[in-house]
């Protein structure tokens, strides 16, 4: 396994058997652990038997995750592998940790595929200064082919058993980024509230609670929502003197808040997906308002930007089933 010092590394395995799947991820797994590194392995609960089995004693070493429930959306999946890279700060002799990741594909919708795939090309810039070794795999019995296609080009590099190349494929990270972010946002029907927020904060957390009210959504949820908007609110108000027209309303299973901000212009593709450090860095307040909803969408045009945010509605009997659960869940 070729290794660079302080970079991201970033490899995709497509697979299509187990021992194809074990001939590559072990030698991965098996490396970090002779070099005394923090290892990590993501997959689905099969390929986690089979590791462990492969592995043996060697198995209690790794730390292991289901994918469905390592960060279930693109944003906390991010933030998750930050905060696994700067845990093992201490414990790694260089800095560097080995994290195997695979995605859950199947019974994705549409938008959300895009916004997985959106998110592998992402790494290699909102990760580029970690010194993580990441290894994707990807199941070729169940993935469809264009989700295979494109793991080529969001990946620098491919894998297959212990062959390492460059991938041919491979695409410029934000021009890949941008292809992703084409689906039309929502619009907002008629008769959706309507705030003209020139700036003051406290006057649009009042419109947001009111409006989260009348919607059904209270407590924990609400407050979380609130949390958000200002800060999209605060990133607008410290770059654009316009006012912008904040809109909110109800869908089948959510709450969007649309911000419609004239003259602005929003161009970097991953504004909201870098992890927030302690010193403070330009969108930071949108990478929170990121891991709050459900949804954060950036789009600009001619006549300026939106940023639209969702969260679950009241209606959304998930949430409902968990009443004592903080949001996001």
């Amino acid at each position: 396994m070729s290794r660079t010092e302080g970079a991201f590394e970033h490899w995709a395995c497509i697979y299509d058997d187990d021992s194809q799947f074990l001939e590559t991820a072990l030698p991965f797994l098996a490396d970090g652990l002779t070099l005394g590194e923090p290892v990590l392995a993501v997959t689905t609960p099969a390929n986690l038997e089979l590791l462990g089995a492969a592995l043996g004693e060697r198995s209690s070493d790794v730390d292991y995750a289901e994918s469905a429930f390592f960060g279930r959306r693109p944003p906390r999946r991010v933030a998750a592998f930050y905060r696994y890279w700067k845990g093992g700060q201490d414990s790694s002799p260089g800095g560097r940790v080995h994290i195997l990741a695979e995605p859950v594909w199947a019974g994705r919708s549409a938008r959300e595929i895009t916004a997985w795939t959106r998110m592998e090309a992402a790494l290699n810039v909102t990760l580029a200064s970690t010194s993580i070794s990441m290894i994707c795999p990807y199941d070729a019995r169940t993935t469809d082919a264009g989700i295979l296609a494109d793991a080529l080009r969001t990946h620098p590099a491919q894998v297959v058993r212990s062959r390492h190349s460059p991938s041919p494929q491979y695409a410029d990270p934000a021009a890949f980024t941008r292809s992703c972010d084409t689906r039309p946002l929502a619009q907002p029907p008629d008769g959706a509230q309507t705030f003209g927020f020139d700036g003051d904060l406290r006057g649009l957390r009042r419109f947001i609670i009111g409006s989260a009210g009348a919607h059904g959504v209270a407590g924990d949820r609400a407050d979380m929502l609130v949390l958000a908007v200002s800060e999209v609110g605060a990133y607008l108000k410290s770059r654009w003197p316009a006012s912008a027209t904040v809109r909110t309303w109800e869908q089948p299973g959510a709450i969007v808040c649309d911000f419609r901000q004239p003259g602005a212009s929003i161009s970097d593709p991953f504004l909201g997906m870098r992890p927030a450090e302690l010193v403070p860095g330009d969108g930071d307040g949108l990478w929170l308002a990121n891991q709050i909803c459900d949804w954060m969408d950036i789009r600009s045009d001619a006549a300026g930007s939106t940023i639209q945010l969702q969260i679950p509605s009241s209606h959304d009997q998930e949430m409902a089933a968990q009443p004592g659960t903080r949001y996001p869940a």
